[in-house]
């Protein structure tokens, strides 16, 4: 796909504390290991504090949680559904991007990207 194409992403999203105190690392190790045994892209990214929630349309989202955040960002609808359901405590959304106030889907504001 390439960069000016559009694409519907889905995301949940949390306070890094608590996305810290669940067992993420695992949960996404396991979808990187079905996605490799099965020959799929891995079609799904780790953002920690994710510039699209500074975006206006997710304004109402980002008041309702506490920051910093942290997001698994994903074209993939039913991962993002199955991740929200087995964190429980988190967020769930989606946006087209790239978009004038979503330029880039996966860019973080941290500095070191962790």
């Amino acid at each position: 796909m390439s960069a000016a194409e559009l694409a519907t992403y889905h995301f949940v999203v949390a306070s890094l504390s608590f996305l810290r105190s669940e067992p993420l690392e695992e949960v996404l190790e396991e979808r990187r290991r079905y996605c490799e045994e099965r020959h799929c892209p891995v079609d799904f990214f780790w953002v920690p504090q994710p510039a699209f929630m500074e975006a206006p349309e997710l304004k109402p989202l980002r008041d309702k949680l506490k920051e910093p955040l942290g997001a698994v960002v994903s074209t993939n609808a039913d991962f993002i559904r199955w991740l929200s359901l087995r964190l429980t405590f988190v967020e769930k959304g989606s946006f087209v991007a790239p978009s004038e106030s979503i330029p880039d889907p996966l860019r973080s504001l941290s500095a070191a990207g962790s």
